[in-house]
């Protein structure tokens, strides 16, 4: 069944991954005896090249330059592990959401990528010692606001980054209404557009925001929570192999000789009290010997490292015994189902979807049939066919060639950013979703029908195009079909603006220690499920159709 999951997320992969720059990622070869000794190391060593996730939404950790590469305080990082090796890197840009996905699917070597050390990773990969920066969450918000204490935020609407640990304790602790965006510069641009009242995010990034402009009018509204230690992260099982005892000492060699330090200053990161005090613990000497080694069972002194992983999930011991049995003897895990913030949200996200579909498919055959009789009502030469005829293959051209994913982001960001800067409206995601699909699809609906109804007229002259319906839906029925159904697929992209539709919430889930195996198969069936039901739907609106006279 594991090989089904790995082909359907291959397949969702079109419809959740985030966008980000092109980039060529080389078939890996095989695994080598060598490997089997020295792990992923004899890899790396072998294609001569490191393979290194960071962050490119996340500046000055990691960001894209004028010239459209990858820079920043981790791509750094990454180049300073590839000379020590003596090898060529490469980066790839990972996401919150998908960075530990990249780590287990072994398109990356490392992930360098402002990543909170916390207990659900560590079931994961494999976070590294010593930690490399630490960070805290605070909240971003317009000057004048009435809010100073995290208290105050519950229930409102609150902006956050798709897989960013802190997300799940803000809603456990302070009951905040999440929005969730799959980067930063959406959230951002959600912010300022007021479609919540604050972004949590880490302190160091929205400390370096306030130095713009732009952000003249916002401030950091309460002070610093949740704070946790950054790790950097190898798939599990490296973390005692070769690769990852090199980059632990890396870690522990930019500590003491203040590389950290000095990056930290050369990308105008305000200083940090936890590099500083990392720096003189790892300077420590004892009779001239450095206090800071590795024991004899090759593991750091207790009182070199910091603050232990962030704890983001609560007691499992309380699932039902057929559970554990069910994930001890085949792996399938049903913990989130037991989970009630994980269980709510996923039930809201097959709702979302479900509902979100539903209008949109039903919106796209009204516009379909409505542009399709339209525009064959028309009699040539007349003041309508001349009014009317160009408005409508304008309008038709415009929705069926335009992406879906740039006409919820005009609608979303661009006319719902204008209204909301001027008139004090702002449109619903819901709302610009099924918008947006109903036109998208509707579209071709209208090409599909208006052709069948055309045909249909040069055989029955003089017969009105609404009388005409019924033979033309059945002529082009597949087709009618067939675009509903990628309506349904077309649902995942609602998640660019913050629409928690059933893709997304399991990329969620999976982020924060869900099990993929088990979250991807359970997914497939929803939409397995799903696409059955919408054909039936179908049949029952094609007899209503072909019985209207």
């Amino acid at each position: 069944m594991r090989w089904i999951a790995g082909l359907f997320a291959l397949s969702v992969g079109l419809f959740s991954a985030p966008i980000a720059p092109a980039q060529t990622v080389p078939a890996e070869p095989s695994p080598t005896e060598a490997e089997a000794t020295d792990g992923r190391m004899q890899r790396v060593l072998d294609r001569g090249r490191l393979i290194v996730g960071v962050k490119t939404d996340y500046p000055p950790w990691g960001m894209i330059a004028p010239d459209g590469s990858i820079a920043g305080l981790e791509p750094d990082l990454a180049q300073d592990l590839a000379d020590r090796l003596g090898v060529a890197l490469e980066l790839v840009p990972v996401t919150s959401a998908n960075r530990l996905q990249r780590l287990n699917q072994g398109v990356i070597d490392i992930a360098i990528a402002t990543m909170g050390d916390t207990e659900a990773r560590r079931r994961e990969a494999d976070l590294l010692l010593p930690h490399y920066y630490a960070s805290g969450v605070t909240l971003l918000a317009r000057r004048g606001s009435p809010f100073r204490d995290w208290g105050q935020l519950r229930g409102r609407p609150i902006c956050l980054t798709d897989g960013a640990f802190f997300n799940r304790r803000l809603t456990e602790i302070y009951h905040i209404q999440t929005v969730v965006f799959r980067g930063n510069r959406d959230a951002l641009l959600a912010l300022q557009d007021g479609r919540c009242v604050g972004m949590a995010y880490d302190d160091t990034v929205l400390t370096r925001h306030l130095n713009d402009p732009l952000w003249s009018d916002f401030h950091l509204a309460t002070p610093s929570i949740l704070n946790s230690p950054w790790s950097i992260a190898v798939k599990l099982g490296e973390g005692e192999r070769a690769l990852g005892r090199f980059v632990s000492d890396a870690i522990a060699t930019w500590h003491r000789d203040g590389i950290l330090l000095a990056l930290q200053d050369r990308w105008g990161i305000p200083r940090s009290d936890f590099l500083t005090e990392r720096n003189r613990v790892w300077r420590a000497e004892r009779a001239g010997e450095p206090v800071c080694i590795r024991g004899t069972d090759g593991a750091w002194p207790a009182s070199c490292l910091s603050t232990q992983a962030f704890k983001t999930s609560g007691d499992t011991s309380e699932l039902p015994g057929w559970v554990k049995v069910l994930r001890d003897k085949t792996g399938f895990d049903l913990s989130f189902a037991f989970d009630q913030i994980d269980s709510t949200r996923l039930i809201h996200g097959v709702g979302l979807t479900f509902v979100l579909s539903l209008i949109a498919i039903l919106g796209s055959l009204t516009v379909g049939v409505t542009l399709a009789i339209a525009s064959r009502s028309l009699k040539p030469n007349t003041w309508a066919h001349w009014l009317f005829r160009n408005p409508i293959r304008a309008l038709v051209v415009s929705a069926r060639m335009t992406p879906p994913i740039l006409q919820l982001y005009i609608l979303f960001f661009g006319l719902g950013g204008y209204l909301a800067a001027h008139y004090g409206y702002t449109p619903g995601s819901f709302g610009i979703a099924a918008l947006v699909l109903s036109f998208y699809a509707g579209a071709t609906n209208a090409v599909l029908l208006g052709s069948a109804i055309g045909h249909l007229q040069e055989e029955k002259p003089g017969i009105p195009a609404y009388r005409l319906l019924p033979p033309a839906v059945e002529r082009c029925y597949e087709g009618l079909v067939s675009t509903s159904v990628n309506i349904v697929k077309a649902a995942g992209l609602a998640s660019t603006i913050a629409l928690p539709e059933v893709i997304s919430t399991v990329n969620t889930i999976i982020a924060e220690g869900g099990d993929a195996t088990t979250m991807m198969n359970l997914l497939l069936v929803f939409y397995f499920l799903f696409v059955l039901s919408v054909l039936a739907l179908l049949r029952a609106l094609k007899g209503v159709v072909m019985r209207w006279i």
